[in-house]
């Protein structure tokens, strides 16, 4: 099932089939957003594509009409609108390169929001290489992608031969005046040129015939054309299916049509004399078509499961709980669905109210109950020691993994041998309602999206605790967590990173929900973060580690009180 969120969305998720994607424009990126993790939150695969426009292309769109309409003079007109290009001019306090600069995602906000949705999908839908090539700089590393290609009904013609060149300007989802800087640099060619736009409004002065999409007159124009001049900048359909017909073609560089058509000529919508050399030189060439790519897979392909589902071997979340019922019901639901074969739980009642009636229900799941609270790590450890073989993960009974977590992760460590796993998490912030139901209102996607290296583990990682998957046999030799550390998560990561690979699943299968009663909250991150430095892994010959720890501790110390990584996305309360 396609999600497309805005007209273009629709109209090009139309051409798609049936596919698993999320398709938006950039104005309705939060709802794509929100999508995105309610369809991992399902452990749904699925792609994501943003129908981010070229700047430049959308720059001159906005510069062209002003210009052209003040400026009487042709000569003075291109000189002006080379100077858009080379960077001479300033609108709105913006030299040239900043607004012709690529991606068209300029606010801070939005781009963290772009980087933070493709890093929510397990992969990206692109129209062409040239495209994720742009999309790529919003994301922190290159994504999985995709080709899709749609082709346009166009209309199909009778060709004729002409005693007069033929140039049809190619705009039906355009109105005329945001292709006016095409008509203008085709003027000085001496041909027949038709513009074809959506509302069929002739420039006055224009020297060319102007048709509304779907008129009759526009396939007889076609029939007398040697040319296509494409004007949409970002979408190499409409290139591949009028270079079926054997057109001359001429796109946007920014279209990625030459991946697709042999002897397509590009131009540069910033420079009308770009555009009017490559319609020269596509008078005489016929486009033809390239091997074009095969239709996605339906959705994102996975690695699957090295071993038989009868011979998986048992990985277990350990769960300790306080006080919590309702959260820790919720917790073993998300366990209960994942999609491994092999899942177990060790719930650990610290010394809480009787959860026996609970975890009753949940055959997968035995209960340790503690007759003295001891704290999150001590029950850990305690949960760990009823834990043999295979796999074990560590989970606070008010987050969530998605139901392909396990599975995911398992596979990566079967795979490579390693003895630890992990992949990323999204921060989905909450509030307590009445009865102990949880009310979403925000997202963050940027904190916990990527690995270490062994030396990075020294300083500090992105790597959520509950993120991780450990082999069992790992503790027996390095040790478990350390009961007198409220970084506990962290200076484990620094032990197990000395010595073990860490096989990375860069996709997101796991919430850390943050609310007001989080002890991450309410811990001395500095003074904790100080002493694992200096009393527990110290390093005295390595002074550039040295350097990053003292700014580690500056960033913790700059902290507010309470400190809290903020929301990208904000969820409005009713």
């Amino acid at each position: 099932m396609i999600s497309p969120f805005g007209p273009r969305a629709e109209q090009f998720a139309a051409g798609l089939g049936d596919i698993e994607a999320i398709i938006a424009e950039p104005d309705r990126l939060f709802h794509a957003y929100v999508e995105a993790v309610r369809r991992r939150s399902l452990g749904e695969s699925f792609y994501g594509m943003l129908m981010i426009d070229s700047n430049r292309d959308r720059t001159m769109t906005t510069l062209a009409p002003a210009v052209i309409r003040d400026v009487p003079d042709p000569d003075e007109r291109r000189a002006v609108l080379r100077s858009v290009a080379n960077g001479s001019i300033t609108v709105n306090e913006k030299a040239g390169p900043e607004l012709l600069a690529e991606p068209d995602v300029t606010d801070p906000g939005m781009r963290g929001a772009a980087g933070e949705f493709f890093s929510l999908c397990p992969a990206l839908l692109v129209r062409s290489l040239t495209e994720y090539k742009r999309v790529s700089k919003l994301v922190r590393r290159p994504r999985p992608y995709e080709l899709a290609l749609v082709e346009p009904v166009v209309p199909v013609v009778e060709r004729r031969a002409t005693v007069r060149p033929g140039i049809v300007i190619w705009a039906p989802e355009r109105d005329a005046s945001s292709v006016s800087l095409h008509a203008f640099a085709l003027t000085e060619i001496h041909a027949n040129i038709t513009l074809v736009s959506a509302d069929g409004i002739v420039r006055p002065g224009a020297a060319m015939t102007t048709y509304r999409a779907g008129d009759p007159r526009v396939a007889e124009a076609l029939a007398n054309a040697t040319c296509v001049v494409l004007t949409d900048a970002t979408d190499p359909g409409g290139a591949v299916a009028f270079a079926r017909q054997g057109y001359g073609i001429v796109a946007p560089v920014s279209s990625g049509a030459h991946e697709f058509v042999r002897n397509a000529y590009l131009y540069d919508p910033t420079a009308p004399r770009t555009l009017h050399v490559a319609a020269m030189m596509s008078l005489g060439q016929p486009a033809s078509l390239r091997r074009l790519p095969p239709a996605p897979p339906r959705a994102p392909l996975r690695p699957a499961l090295p071993v038989a589902a009868a011979e998986a071997p048992p990985a277990t979340i350990v769960v300790p709980t306080f006080n919590r019922r309702a959260d820790l019901e919720r917790c073993l639901q998300c366990i209960g669905a994942q999609t491994y074969p092999n899942v177990r739980a060790v719930v650990v009642n610290d010394a809480g109210d009787a959860v026996d009636d609970i975890v009753a229900r949940f055959p997968f799941a035995r209960l340790l109950n503690l007759e003295k609270n001891g704290g999150v790590v001590r029950a850990c450890m305690q949960g760990l020691a009823l834990v043999t073989d295979g796999f074990v993960q560590f989970l606070a009974d008010d987050d969530w993994l998605f139901p392909d977590h396990v599975d995911r992760l398992v596979t990566a460590m079967l795979r490579s041998g390693a003895a630890v796993g992990h992949a990323n998490v999204l921060i989905r912030y909450v509030d307590r309602v009445e009865g102990g139901a949880l009310k979403t209102t925000g997202y963050n996607a940027a904190v916990f999206i990527d690995t270490a290296t062994p030396s990075e583990t020294m300083v500090s990682t992105p790597i959520a605790g509950h993120a991780l998957m450990w082999r069992r046999t790992l503790f027996d030799e390095i040790g478990g967590w350390r009961e007198d550390s409220d970084l506990a998560d962290q200076e484990i990561q620094m032990r197990a990173g000395q010595h073990y690979v860490f096989a990375y699943v860069d996709q997101v299968t796991a919430e850390w929900r943050i609310h007001g009663s989080n002890f991450s909250g309410k811990i001395n991150a500095g003074a904790e973060q100080r002493r694992i430095y200096e009393e527990l892994h110290p390093v005295s010959d390595r002074p550039h580690l040295s350097q990053m720890r003292e700014q580690v501790l500056a960033a913790i110390a700059a902290r507010p009180p309470g400190f809290v990584f903020q929301p990208t996305i904000l969820v409005l309360k009713s």
